[in-house]
């Protein structure tokens, strides 16, 4: 069947065959997974995850304004693990704009020495190259840990 002629979507393993970006619900799917994936490589000092998963002009702004680009940020993840007892992720959001996944959340967590707070982060996911790469991140403490969701 010739797909192009009759305008209709082309089946998932057909477009992942030929690289074609997936349809808007597909990438909403994959980036909820990759978005976990995101969290339990933060949560182990995964470097080698973002190393895989960033887009080489990747921007990463952290809550002290301070920007860093792939390379910095998957040395600063080597060079300075965090000691996390716990990290998860909550009031999850995705919008898509195209070939664009937007992933809006909350991730509370409680650091080995007890510590505990909640960062509210923006990540940009691009169908790149035939996968999703993060293009930009935006991580922010929230000045009321107590408040997640709000």
């Amino acid at each position: 069947m010739n797909f192009d002629s009759l305008k209709l979507p082309r089946p998932a393993h057909q477009r992942a065959a030929a690289r074609v970006a997936p349809e808007p619900a597909e990438g909403v799917h994959a980036v909820r997974d990759l978005n976990q994936g995101y969290i339990d490589a933060a949560r182990t000092s995964d470097a080698a995850w973002f190393d895989q998963h960033m887009a080489e002009d990747v921007l990463v702004i952290l809550g002290s304004g301070r920007r860093l680009r792939k390379a910095e940020f998957v040395e600063l993840v080597r060079k300075e693990p965090k000691d996390f007892r716990s990290l998860t992720v909550h009031s999850v959001e995705l919008r898509t704009f195209g070939n664009i996944v937007q992933v809006d959340a909350d991730a509370p967590y409680e650091l080995g020495d007890g510590t505990r707070g909640v960062s509210r982060y923006i990540d940009t996911w691009a169908w790149i190259g035939g996968r999703w790469q993060v293009v930009s991140a935006q991580i922010t403490a929230m000045a009321d840990a107590g408040v997640v969701g709000g």
